[in-house]
């Protein structure tokens, strides 16, 4: 039946929905501030939940602010001023962020942006003599990397992207410095200045000296503590390690070996780097956090078969194929338990700890079938079992997160990518 309600009307109905809408996606994880006036571009305002702060604290957490706009179709377009986004500095505000309602009933969708995701994607155009971003409904609902899959998930980005907003904002919790290099090396009480004679020599130019050397240690000591300051405020690992790498500490004996020891971590820095490019490049397709659930459904449905089948004997190879989409949705999963002598065709003689002799890099492994499939297989009963559930099997199978989970999905991240 055709809408007669007028536009009006229709925009008013619209902006309340989606307000409401928003309200109850945030009142989960936030407070959320009435207001008494409408301020520009904070249609919601709200604050972390963190009991041992409030509004009263000399510093209380940071105020998130949350404008909401309904898109009846996705030939509708809103526009966002720029400066809601971006500071005078041009620093983004890491404290915005935007919820996009479309649909009714059971065909309503949320999609959520940062002012990052809105720099970076999105137009600045010059409408009515001030600067916004074009955001259109087409090509907001067309990226799934802005739709809301998992409101946790998306609750959580929020409240992260907040605490960080604060420690940006109280970066001064390294607020002690060392006292300022400078002095006069000629300064010495008076009653040394008197020209008695002695056998060693001139008291005053040998303390200046003395003095010198000290001012030029604490230059050094002041150049190392802000660059070691520098790493303490860095909130990005990478960037933290080509700090690192800037540094020289081959002067200063087993302190400087020590400290680089401690700041470098070769293992570690490539770790942070596949985990920023896995991010980027799963957000970029939308597929975030389907990729994360399908960890959720994976140890579902293993420790379902485990659980129906313990206890599982330590030479027993578990198997399981597992056939996925290019969205990572799992299609089929088949499971087995095979002997281990029988698995890898070896002697099925027992060694004195009662196990089938299996060199230990074969434990688990993956057998890659095509590019949506593969086996993974693994001794699922050669496990060491705790205290705690020693007498409660079923929930050790169910809780663990044992090294098949995420080898699997490292698999079909690479058979994606």
């Amino acid at each position: 039946m055709e809408d007669k309600h007028p536009s009006w009307l229709k925009a008013m109905q619209n902006g309340a929905l989606g307000e409401a809408r928003a309200r109850a996606f945030l009142m989960d994880r936030f407070w959320i501030l009435e207001r008494s006036v409408d301020i520009d571009g904070a249609d919601l305002i709200i604050q972390r939940r963190i009991t041992s702060q409030n509004l009263l604290d000399r510093n209380p957490p940071k105020f998130g602010i949350v404008q909401v706009k309904f898109y009846e179709t996705e030939n509708t377009t809103h526009y966002i001023p720029k400066v809601y986004i971006l500071d005078g500095q041009g620093n983004l505000r890491e404290e915005f962020f935007l919820l996009c309602h479309t649909g009714y009933e059971e065909n309503s969708q949320i999609f959520f942006l940062t002012s990052e995701m809105i720099t970076s994607d999105f137009e600045l155009v010059v409408k009515s003599d001030i600067e916004k971003y074009c955001l259109s409904g087409f090509k907001v609902f067309r990226n799934k990397k802005y739709l809301v899959q998992s409101n946790a998930n998306t609750l959580s980005r929020i409240e992260n992207k907040l605490a960080f907003a604060d420690f940006k904002r109280n970066r001064e919790f390294i607020s002690w410095t060392l006292p300022m290099s400078t002095s006069d090396s000629k300064a010495i009480l008076p009653d040394y200045n008197e020209p008695l004679v002695n056998s060693w020599g001139d008291i005053p130019k040998n303390f200046q000296k003395i003095k010198e050397s000290a001012l030029k240690a604490m230059n050094e000591i002041e150049s190392t503590y802000y660059d070691l300051k520098a790493i303490a405020e860095e909130v990005d690992p990478l960037e933290a390690f080509g700090k690192i790498e800037m540094l020289d500490y081959s002067g200063y004996g087993y302190w400087g070996r020590e400290t680089m020891e401690n700041l470098y971590d070769e293992d570690f820095y490539y770790t942070c780097r596949n985990h920023k490019d896995k991010v980027e490049t799963l957000r970029s397709d939308g597929l975030l956090d389907k990729f994360m659930k399908t960890k959720e459904v994976l140890m579902k449905n293993v420790s379902e078969f485990l659980c129906q089948r313990l206890p599982i004997d330590v030479n027993t190879i578990h198997t399981v194929i597992i056939e996925f989409t290019e969205d990572f949705d799992i299609i089929s999963t088949k499971h087995n338990l095979i002997p281990a002598s029988e698995y890898f065709d070896v002697s099925n003689d027992l060694n004195h700890f009662g196990h089938v002799e299996i060199p230990t890099s074969s434990y688990r492994g993956i057998k890659e079938i095509s590019e949506h499939s593969f086996e993974y297989f693994w001794l699922a009963g050669r496990i060491y079992i705790g205290d705690e559930f020693k007498n409660d099997l079923q929930r050790f199978y169910q809780e663990t997160d044992f090294w098949i989970y995420n080898e699997c999905l490292d698999k079909m991240y690479e058979l994606k990518y």
